[in-house]
């Protein structure tokens, strides 16, 4: 399943271009990094947004606008031309795969909706926080309360408001109208970005109440540091172990599913803690290293100077060797963080 797309397509993972190659995904290698590509290239287009945001936001908004419209457009055609569904589960098409869910065009709403969301706070962040410090206890409550309801119900409606369309056609029941698929595909994305903007305006311009503390809990850091390697091993880890299963695989009674949804999740932190003790904290440290810069040193010193006494050039080098160790320590923290 992972040696023969591996071995045929090996340097697309590398050029990180394996949502295009091979262009219908049926050999992928490591399916689950097709999320990767996406990510860095929107990492390496980003920069052409944000300069248009800064050198004349008129024309950054638009460009970020129409790109996103654009890519809401493609998304309607290619849903309404394949009869593709609203999801994965209701599909009327199998080639769902490789025509919507992993292509950039179709992926990129989320990432231009952030990078508004960034510019918009980095731009009126304190006219926005002076505006809600006017605001009365009363006022501050009702404004808050209503776009929290309001987020979770766009973020309700995206991940519930089809479920009755997608278990009817798990019992075999009428496919979900075109419109319903047409609309779903076209907005979700982009709907599911905005509401989760909102609750971070909320929380940064302190309306966020117990959902801050919770989201700002220092627990998270070092699980963080660990959902890299989740992400890369649970797909083969679930694959290895349902394939020994000697039963099949049901999504009923519940209690089954909840259980195996634990040993997966325990099984996958373990292993991902395993491959950042093993490898990923190995090379950051080593990078760390490459960035620190040489200690220049006079090569000509007075002669009152090189006549030290033993006892005080091995005082010196234990000076340099704790001042030296200290600055390692603080560089190795400093990268750590940025990283997580």
């Amino acid at each position: 399943m992972f040696h023969e797309p591996c071995k045929k397509y090996w340097w697309a993972n590398i050029l990180y271009v394996n949502n295009l190659v091979p262009w219908k995904g049926e050999e992928m290698c490591n399916s689950e990094s097709w999320y990767l590509s996406n990510d860095m290239q929107f990492y390496v287009l980003a920069p052409v947004f944000i300069l248009a945001l800064y050198h004349s936001p008129i024309l950054g908004i638009f460009t970020n606008l129409v790109t996103i419209g654009a890519s809401i457009i493609a998304a309607g055609v290619i849903t309404c031309v394949y009869e593709i569904g609203p999801s994965s589960r209701s599909t009327m098409n199998p080639d769902q795969w490789w025509l919507l869910y992993i292509r950039p065009w179709i992926r990129c709403p989320p990432y231009l909706a952030g990078i508004l969301g960034g510019w918009i706070y980095w731009k009126h962040g304190p006219t926005l926080k002076q505006y809600v410090t006017r605001m009365s206890q009363w006022e501050r409550v009702v404004f808050g309360a209503t776009w929290w309801c309001v987020s979770i119900v766009v973020e309700w409606a995206i991940i519930f408001g089809i479920y009755d369309q997608i278990r009817g056609v798990t019992l075999d029941q009428e496919a979900p109208s075109m419109a319903v698929s047409v609309s779903y595909q076209c907005f979700k994305r982009v709907t599911w970005a905005i509401a989760l903007l909102i609750q971070v305006f909320l929380c940064e311009l302190g309306l966020g109440s117990f959902v801050n503390s919770l989201l700002s809990w220092k627990g998270w850091l070092m699980l963080s540091r660990l959902t890299y390697g989740v992400y890369l091993l649970h797909i083969g880890l679930m694959s290895l172990i349902i394939a020994q299963s000697r039963h099949g695989f049901y999504l009923h009674p519940d209690y089954e599913m909840v259980v195996r949804y634990m040993g997966f999740l325990a099984i996958s932190y373990l292993a991902a803690t395993a491959l950042f003790v093993c490898l990923e904290q190995p090379l950051a440290a080593l990078e760390t290293l490459s960035y620190r810069k040489p200690t220049k040193q006079n090569a000509t010193q007075p002669n009152n100077d090189t006549q030290q006494s033993k006892p005080d050039l091995e005082a010196n080098v234990i000076n340099t060797d704790i001042i030296f160790t200290n600055k390692s320590s603080n560089d190795y923290g400093s990268t750590s963080t940025s990283q997580t």
